[in-house]
């Protein structure tokens, strides 16, 4: 039988699809959602679960290989009626679910259920942070507050993505104004409160409930990982800051940078292994050039690892030297490129293009503005050339010694 329509549905359905998250891909702190919902409350299925006109999709799974299902045949769609869990001890002895092929499947059907809404706004439900099992059981208390507590974390996640790409869109209005302050505000807001909530959630979590040594482990693993990620955000808006007054400090010396290459390929080759993307070192040695190591070495970190969030497993990126009278380098990738209006904005501060939101890729869109900064302190300059769906190369020159 399937669910009558939410009252709100109109409306409902309208900050789902705001969201602009039905049909992408996957996201670890969905992924990490699903998994703890399913290790806490010891089933065989965790699932962040939204519900569309006709469908059930689903954002992150544990223990179930298909993506979505007909909201005829949803749970969920029950489930956010309201916005306190659903929890449904034995299905087959339940009305609303008895006669449902999910329930009567020979090959062992679904059971139990608990799914806690996921409110948008502190009024829409637009699908839930749900567990599932083959066998009769019910929740303990703790176990229901924290899939409470999973369920709020995945609506602040949706609700900082939707507030990213507003965020966005007012950042290219107000850069037609010359405004640069109000966008500042505007995207930093989102990118400060993504890992602070994420932090806020865990810790809420291991507050309300006594967990074994490998889940608390994975809690504080998620807690360490966007502390970083805070901190990496928070050094480059300072470095922002310094460079509001037009002037970027160096420690100028001789260098090779070959060799700086050399160490900075080595740092990134674990993340281009973990994507599954060739990283290649094709530098002539000696390469001499003056500057500041530190500050070179963080605009080419900077490429390097844009270069492998932007290239799908199996891709490669060149990192490659040419001679002449400047010291180059040229960084070449076979990613999704960019598209020729985004391609004149991508050294703007704050400016994300298409591509950034469709991969789901973090930040507030500071790193090349930081990288044109650095190479330009030193009397350089950097050039991009793209194709969208073939790659991007960039360009660095710099005064030889």
């Amino acid at each position: 039988m399937r669910a009558p329509l939410p009252v709100d549905e109109p409306a409902r359905l309208a900050a789902l699809h705001d969201t602009q998250v039905l049909d992408t891909p996957p996201e670890e702190d969905f992924d990490d959602i699903a998994l703890l919902a399913s290790e806490i409350c010891g089933t065989p299925m965790g699932l962040v679960s939204l519900v569309a006109e006709d469908r059930q999709w689903f954002k992150a799974r544990v223990g179930l290989d298909i993506a979505q299902t007909s909201r005829d045949l949803s749970f969920c769609a029950y489930a956010i009626h309201g916005h306190d869990l659903l929890e449904v001890p034995d299905a087959s002895r339940d009305a609303r679910f008895a006669d449902n092929p999910v329930v009567t499947a020979e090959n062992g059907g679904i059971r139990f259920y608990a799914g806690a809404p996921v409110v948008l706004d502190g009024t829409h439900s637009v699908g839930t942070v749900c567990v599932v099992d083959h066998v009769p059981r019910e929740l303990s208390g703790a176990q229901r507050r924290s899939l409470r507590s999973l369920a709020r974390h995945a609506a602040v996640q949706l609700e900082l993505r939707r507030y990213a790409r507003h965020a966005g869109e007012i950042a290219d209005r107000l850069r037609q104004l010359d405004r640069m302050k109000d966008s500042f505000l505007a995207n930093v807001s989102h990118e400060l409160r993504t890992p602070l909530s994420t932090i806020r959630g865990y810790l809420e979590i291991l507050l309300e409930g006594e967990f074994d040594g490998d889940t608390s482990r994975r809690f504080l693993s998620v807690m360490d990982r966007n502390s970083e990620r805070l901190l990496r955000l928070i050094e480059e808006l300072l470095q922002v800051a310094r460079q509001n007054d037009d002037v970027v400090r160096l420690d100028l010396g001789e260098l090779d940078l070959a060799d700086l290459t050399h160490q900075v390929i080595a740092a990134c080759r674990p993340l281009a292994e973990h994507k599954k993307v060739a990283l290649w070192d094709r530098t002539a040695r000696p390469a001499p050039a003056r500057g500041d190591a530190k500050r070179l070495a963080q605009a080419l970190n900077h490429l390097v690892v844009n270069a492998i969030k932007f290239t799908q497993p199996g891709g490669e990126i060149t990192v490659d030297s040419d001679t002449g009278p400047e010291a180059e380098l040229i960084i070449s990738d076979t990613g999704v490129g960019i598209d020729s209006d985004d391609l004149p904005h991508v050294f703007d501060r704050f400016y994300r293009c298409a591509a950034a939101d469709v991969m789901a890729v973090p930040g507030p869109g500071l790193g090349l503005s930081i990288v044109k900064s650095i190479i330009e302190a030193h009397h350089g300059s950097i050039h991009v050339s793209s194709e969208p769906d073939v790659g991007t190369t960039v360009r660095l020159t710099l005064p030889r010694c």
